[in-house]
């Protein structure tokens, strides 16, 4: 196992590599290098950890390069979705209408929109920008009432695993008649979960693959409604058809847990190296005990008591961390 000197030298890789490979960095400006001045590499290396995106490796970089994309096709495309490309989460697909996914947030607005006169909710510790549209949180599932519309991320954003009592809160929803709107960003990147019961209360799946594809820049990926749709969808579709295209492309020639299963033998490559235990998600990691990587946590600038660790850049730059590693002779 490395010490925390090597680290901190393997972060500063890190963050020059990022500078010199456009490749390595990500699709919002937050997630680039803003020049080359050590202030700015310094700030990079002290938050390479923080928030997770897609592993940028050289196979998927070269799939996304080589899709054919006619503009003039997408423009007019049919949002025919094979639903068995979806894996078995409890619910009966062929109830929903598929359509392009603008972005999971746009997509919460909407069903927020839909339900103007309920009470927005989310979890304590959902994901971070639900929190910036919804100011209202319970922390149990007797906090849920009666005129509440929930938005909960399938896994939990928190922990990045299903939460232990999903099936109580979806049966509290069913009996109090609250719509649900999952979100499914993460599920193709963690071990297959068991599908949900008592799902009759969800109303809206959005699925997102901007954590499996590098597309941050591009969103999309695929969202599902319940019948009847409201007509205002079919009128003014907001979905991007790129992404939807891209996500379709994707998971016909790849499948939903290509990615996952890729890197999953670098995840416990890494996971040896740095000490650390391998989580469920396969981006991360579980910081043990004690760890000098405790207040590394990607999590750490939001979730107290978090110990996640992030393996994107490792994963990005595994050729030029292990040339470190053996010529410190670790």
């Amino acid at each position: 196992m490395l010490d925390k000197d090597l680290f901190f030298k393997i972060k500063w890789l890190i963050a020059k590599n990022e500078l010199a490979f456009k490749s390595r960095q990500g699709g919002f400006h937050y997630q680039k290098p803003k020049d080359s001045s050590i202030v700015s590499l310094h700030q990079r290396v002290s938050g390479i950890q923080l928030g997770l995106r897609a592993v940028q490796t050289e196979e998927m970089l070269q799939w996304m390069k080589n899709v054919d994309v006619d503009l003039t096709e997408i423009n007019q495309l049919s949002f025919e979705f094979d639903i068995n490309a979806m894996p078995d989460i409890g619910v009966s697909y062929s109830e929903f209408d598929a359509s392009p996914l603008s972005t999971t947030v746009h997509t919460a607005l909407e069903f927020m929109n839909m339900y103007q006169k309920r009470r927005p909710v989310i979890f304590t510790n959902d994901f971070w920008y639900f929190k910036e549209i919804i100011p209202n949180r319970v922390g149990t599932v007797n906090d849920l009432k009666h005129n509440d519309l929930l938005i909960i991320s399938v896994p939990f954003f928190e922990t990045f695993k299903v939460k232990s009592n999903m099936d109580e809160i979806l049966s509290r929803c069913c009996d109090l008649d609250i719509p649900v709107m999952l979100d499914l960003v993460w599920l193709p990147l963690v071990d297959s979960i068991e599908p949900l019961n008592n799902t009759d209360c969800v109303e809206v799946i959005a699925q997102s693959m901007t954590k499996v594809l590098p597309m941050s820049g591009i969103k999309g990926g695929v969202a599902f409604w319940r019948r009847p749709v409201p007509t205002r969808q079919n009128m003014y579709p907001l979905g991007n058809n790129v992404g939807f295209y891209v996500s379709k492309k994707y998971l016909q020639e790849k499948g939903y847990y290509y990615v996952r299963d890729s890197l999953r033998h670098s995840q416990k490559y890494w996971c040896e190296v740095l000490g650390l235990e391998v989580h469920d998600l396969v981006l991360g990691a579980d910081i043990p005990n004690n760890h000098f990587l405790t207040d590394q946590s990607l999590h750490s600038h939001r979730i107290p008591n978090s110990k996640i660790f992030n393996l994107v850049p490792f994963f990005e730059n595994e050729k030029s961390i292990k040339a470190l590693l053996v010529d410190k002779k670790r």
